[in-house]
C-alpha cells in the first residue's frame, strides 16, 4: 500500500524527513507529535492548515521549527469535528491558519502524508457556547459587564453584555443596574472565549424570591381614586412607594369599623388598609382583594 514500511509505533521523525521533508521555511508553529501505528492509524497534534480545498480538503503541515511535512487531511461525513473545549463543530469552521488534532487512517498519496480524518479538533476555535451559573460578586453597567463567581471557568469570569442581551427576573425584563452583589444568577447562556477567559451573554436568568407575591396587608395614605364605583385604581404611597392598587368588580370596600362602603367616602390623604398581591410584572402594582378606609 505504501512505498515505505512502518516499523515502530512512534513514528521516526528521522526516516520521513528524507522522503517527504519539502523545503526548509521561516514558518513558525509549535513542534508537532504524530504517530503512526504498523496497520496505518494516524495521529497528530499541531497540524497547521495551509490552504483549504473546497469544503473538506485541508493541505496542511507537521513542523519541527523550521522543517515540515506535508499532511493532506480529507474529511468526510463521519469525520468527527469539535472546537479546542469539545464543542461540536463543522468542517466549515475550520479555516486557514487553524492548528489541528487529527486522528485517522493512512490513504493514498505521494509526496505527502494523506490521511483519511475520522477525528478533527481544531484548536484555534476557542470560543464556545456555554452556559453557566453562581453569584454576581460585581456589576459595571458603564461597561456592560458583571462578575460572576462560579465553579466552571475558574473562581470568577468576567460577564459581557451586548445590546441585545436579554436579562430575566422573574417574569420581568430588568436591566444589568437592577443587579447587585450577592444577586443569584441562575444561568448564563452565550459563548465564552477560553483564550481571554470573557463570556459574552446573549441571556442571564437571575433569581426571583417568589414570597414576594404572596397576599398580605399593606398601609398607607392615599393619593388618588379613578372612579367612585368598581371596577376602580388607587394610588397608594407606602413607605417611600407609590403602589398603583387594582381594585376588580369583585373587590371589597370597608370603612374602618369593615362595615360595606363605597369609594365615593374615599378622600384623598386619607389612611386605608389593603390586602392583595404584588404583579410579577411590576412591584408597584397590586390586585387588592379588600379595601378599608381607616378615616371613618
Amino acid at each position: 500500500m505504501h512505498s515505505f514500511k512502518i516499523l515502530s509505533v512512534r513514528m521516526s521523525l528521522g526516516a520521513i524527513f528524507f522522503l517527504l521533508l519539502g523545503a526548509t521555511t521561516a514558518f513558525a508553529a509549535s513542534p508537532s507529535d504524530i504517530h503512526i501505528t504498523p496497520d496505518g492509524k494516524f495521529s497528530a497534534t499541531n497540524v497547521v492548515v495551509y490552504q483549504k480545498a473546497g469544503t473538506s480538503n485541508f493541505f496542511s503541515r507537521v513542523t519541527w521549527g523550521s522543517a515540515y511535512v506535508r499532511v493532506t487531511v480529507l474529511a468526510h461525513d463521519d469525520t468527527a469535528v469539535t472546537k479546542a473545549h469539545g464543542e461540536p463543530a463543522t468542517v466549515n469552521d475550520i479555516r486557514e491558519g487553524d492548528v489541528l488534532d487529527v486522528e485517522g487512517k493512512l490513504s493514498s498519496g505521494e509526496g505527502a502524508l494523506t490521511i483519511y480524518a475520522t477525528r478533527i479538533r481544531d484548536t484555534s476555535l476557542q470560543v464556545e457556547s456555554k452556559t453557566l451559573s453562581g453569584i454576581a460578586v460585581s456589576t459595571s453597567p458603564g461597561n456592560s459587564s458583571l462578575v460572576l463567581s462560579n465553579t466552571i471557568f475558574g473562581a470568577t469570569t468576567t460577564v459581557m453584555l451586548s445590546a441585545s442581551t436579554t436579562i430575566q427576573k422573574g417574569v420581568r425584563t430588568i436591566s444589568l443596574s437592577d443587579i447587585s452583589p450577592g444577586d443569584k444568577i441562575l444561568s448564563v447562556s452565550g459563548t465564552y472565549n477560553y483564550a481571554k477567559n470573557i463570556f459574552l451573554a446573549s441571556l442571564i436568568e437571575v433569581y426571583q424570591d417568589k414570597s414576594i407575591f404572596v397576599p398580605r396587608n399593606f398601609q398607607g395614605t392615599l393619593k388618588n381614586v379613578s372612579a367612585t364605583v368598581l371596577p376602580a385604581t388607587l394610588t397608594v404611597t407606602v413607605g417611600t412607594t407609590d403602589y398603583t392598587v387594582y381594585l376588580a368588580s369583585s373587590s371589597s370596600v370597608l370603612r374602618n369599623n369593615k362595615k360595606p362602603s363605597t369609594l365615593s367616602r374615599f378622600v384623598v390623604g386619607d389612611t386605608v388598609r389593603f390586602y392583595g398581591g404584588i404583579r410579577q410584572t411590576n412591584f408597584s402594582e397590586i390586585d387588592a382583594e379588600i379595601v378599608r378606609d381607616l378615616s371613618f
